[in-house]
């Protein structure tokens, strides 16, 4: 692959191109030969793919954050994925732009605190990617617009490069860098640029829309002059115009491109919407490189994904690490998937989301992650279509859907986690879909589930001969072990867990013999907060010998520690919004929520609540924040049950509500918001609102034999809305 691009001075993909220029100047030989390595464009999968490798990496130690570059990724693999439809001068832009963020962040990745650093930025740009849904159907007959999309790619570009030349720089270099400013700061004005390429992007969209809606406007005009005996009339138009019937033809082509895309957007959209990444995101980052390593070693799994066992399950108690542990699996097919015709899907449901623990759910949404729109057959379009069309239809339809799609596929993985979180009624309708596929799948069907051990006997009844691990392994309590260590290293640095002398038994034997015991990793969290409430090392010895035995003893140990440090009121309120409402609360949105009283006549600032960024640390990590979406949510199902039902004991009043009482309280604090005197209108004195420019008419205006420039000049300047006819009309 030649790494010198063509010279192309009018091309929308000029800036583009010098920025990817400017990258590999400031590469090492090694850096621009595995750039030059990396050739292909990506496929639908490459950033699971990419992102699975990262967390693989046997550098890494700690949380897995790789995730967090995810939307980041995605953008650019979108945009590398149809960049070539107009640069055909360097048909190698493509892998370039894809290859120069990759290697970026392989890069970064061998500097631990620089890569997490590195993974903030990237999470923190998700909000000014833009969305290829947005613009792939106004994408190919837009030059501002891919050449918006362009300067976009071009700004994150640059910003990789600033990160490759901190990331050459000696350490002595980067120490007084340290000193003298912050990550963020260095980072700032590559933010900025990308922010504000970010929204032209958006404006260019928008305008783009406009210019579509009125070629189409103008098209059903025309084809209705000529279905009405107009056709001279419309040839002398024409004619006068300088318009000409290939424009026509042309127009007419890009309205069937358009309408053609679209439409096989809104069939996958019909056949699922749910958005299934965001919940498998959540659990990859509360895994800890090199755990969950056992299990891809055991007899099982290999007879599972490499011989004739069809389905195999993963057995565990409460918070004993099941979805952790799913999230791993899916992950290591992704980081050793072997060609694009080996389907790995997952399903993530959430014990707070109605809609996910549905079976129907599940299934349209581990078909429509098998489905490009890009590369999707006209078979499964119009299967897609019908099924669209049935207002009826059902699981059966989906199976016979399902099976079309497993037929052109090598393997189709997949993983479908707490299974014991469905309803029996959907639980009995999910299992009874997934055995109906096997002796037609032969061995390209495999199924993970993963579920509590309850479940051993129906399992085995609906799925004869099901593979089974269990977290009760002794290989599991060595990841435990692995987890203790590492979670209570964390804390000393961060100094969440202060100790005079680190003798303290909890660092040495008890942290394999006491914590382990409990094979519970959600056990093992709240363990370590009792710890680090203590003040002294004698008190953590004493903690250590009367530590709790279940999780309810841990979660009311929890409300004791809100209860002494008086963030009673605020816990109490933030556990019954999070219970009670309908989608998940932003910290700012519950910041407000907790603050209104019932019949508050207007809004009151000094009662918001100042810190709300220390929420989880108030509330003892019984709810924690999305780190990616800002929301506030119970840290586990078996937190929001156990305050749903109840604590037990007087001191915990306060903590105690009924669902429907809450409910209803939530209701009576929305209605007061929305009744804020803030919001009432008032009679004032306005200017007289501008004449309302039609779009249309200023065109036709443009296109006939007495058009003056002059006029339509000042109508521009006057009215916004009439850009996109400037633009159409410069075409």
């Amino acid at each position: 692959m030649a790494l010198t691009l063509a010279s192309r001075s009018s091309s929308p993909a000029k800036q583009l191109n010098e920025a990817v220029d400017d990258f590999q100047r400031i590469l090492t030989e090694d850096q621009r030969t595995a750039l030059k390595n990396i050739k292909s464009i990506p496929d639908a999968d490459a950033v699971l793919v990419f992102t699975a490798q990262l967390d693989s990496s046997p550098h890494r130690r700690g949380r897995s954050i790789a995730t967090r570059l995810h939307s980041v990724l995605q953008s650019v693999r979108e945009f590398s994925a149809v960049i070539d439809t107009f640069v055909s001068s360097n048909p190698d832009i493509a892998a370039l732009i894809w290859g120069s963020v990759k290697l970026t962040i392989q890069i970064a990745l061998n500097f631990t605190s620089y890569y997490e650093a590195f993974s903030n930025l990237f999470m923190g740009l998700t909000s000014h990617c833009p969305r290829f849904a947005e613009y792939q159907v106004l994408y190919p007959n837009s030059v501002r617009l891919q050449a918006a999309l362009c300067n976009f790619h071009a700004s994150l570009i640059q910003c990789c490069k600033h990160a490759v030349e901190a990331a050459q720089r000696p350490w002595t270099t980067q120490l007084l860098n340290a000193l003298r400013q912050s990550f963020d700061q260095e980072f700032k004005s590559d933010i900025a640029m990308i922010q504000r390429c970010g929204n032209e992007v958006r404006e260019e969209i928008g305008l783009a829309k406009a210019r579509a809606d009125f070629q189409d406007q103008e098209l059903q005009k025309k084809e209705r002059d000529a279905a009405s005996g107009h056709r001279r009339k419309l040839r002398d138009m024409l004619s006068r115009t300088g318009h000409n019937l290939e424009t026509i033809t042309g127009w007419q082509l890009q309205q069937q491109d358009q309408h053609r895309s679209e439409r096989r957007r809104q069939l996958l959209d019909s056949l699922s919407s749910y958005k299934h990444l965001p919940p498998f995101k959540r659990a990859c980052k509360e895994r800890h490189c090199g755990t969950a390593q056992w299990v891809f070693h055991t007899t099982e799994f290999s007879r599972w994904k490499d011989g004739s066992s069809p389905w195999i399950w993963c057995s565990g108690k409460i918070g004993s690490g099941k979805t952790i542990l799913t999230a791993s699996a899916v992950t290591h097919l992704f980081a050793y998937k072997n060609n694009s015709n080996e389907i790995v899907t997952f399903f993530f449901p959430q014990f707070n989301d109605p809609q996910s623990l549905s079976a129907e759910t599940a299934i349209r949404s581990i078909i429509r992650q098998s489905l490009d729109p890009v590369t999707l057959s006209e078979e499964m379009e119009a299967k897609l279509a019908e099924i669209n069309q049935n207002l009826a239809a059902g699981m059966d339809e989906l199976l016979v859907l399902f099976r079309q799609r497993l037929a052109q596929s090598e393997k189709f993985f997949i993983f479908i986690d707490a299974l014991d979180e469905f309803e029996p009624r959907e639980r009995r309708s999910l299992l009874a879909f997934i055995a109906s596929l096997g002796p037609a799948a032969g061995l390209s069907l495999k199924v993970f589930l993963a579920g509590r051990e309850s479940l051993s006997g129906e399992l085995k009844d609906k799925l004869p001969g099901i593979e089974r691990i269990s977290m009760a392994s002794a290989e599991a309590k060595t990841d435990l072990a692995t987890y203790v260590k590492e979670t209570l290293q964390e804390r000393v640095e961060h100094r969440d867990l202060v100790v005079g002398d680190h003798q303290v038994p909890p660092f040495h034997v008890l942290q394999v013999s006491i914590l382990i015991t409990r094979g519970r990793f959600l056990w093992v969290t709240f363990l370590i907060d009792e710890l680090r409430a203590q003040h002294c090392d004698a008190d953590i010895r004493n903690a250590i010998g009367c530590l709790p035995s279940t999780l309810t003893e841990t979660f009311s140990r929890a409300l004791s520690r809100i209860i002494s440090r008086r963030n009673t009121s605020v816990a109490a309120k933030t556990f019954s919004w999070v219970a009670t409402s309908k989608r998940h609360l932003t910290g700012d949105e519950l910041r407000e929520a907790i603050s209104i009283e019932i019949g508050q006549p207007y809004s009151m600032p000094e009662r918001l609540v100042n810190g709300i960024d220390q929420l989880p640390s108030w509330c003892e990590n019984l709810v924690h924040v999305d780190e990616e979406l800002k929301t506030v949510q119970f840290a586990h199902q078996a937190i929001h049950k156990f305050i749903i039902e109840g604590p037990t004991g007087p001191q915990f009043g306060d903590f105690r509500f009924n669902l429907q009482d809450a409910d209803h309280h939530a209701g009576e604090i929305c209605v007061t918001y929305l009744n804020f005197n803030d919001f009432k209108t008032t009679l004032t004195r306005r200017p007289q609102p501008i004449k309302p420019v039609d779009p249309v008419a200023m065109a036709r205006l443009a296109l006939s034999p007495h058009f003056k420039v002059p006029r339509l000049w000042r109508d521009i300047r006057t009215s916004k809305p009439a850009e996109y006819v400037e633009f159409s009309s410069s075409r």
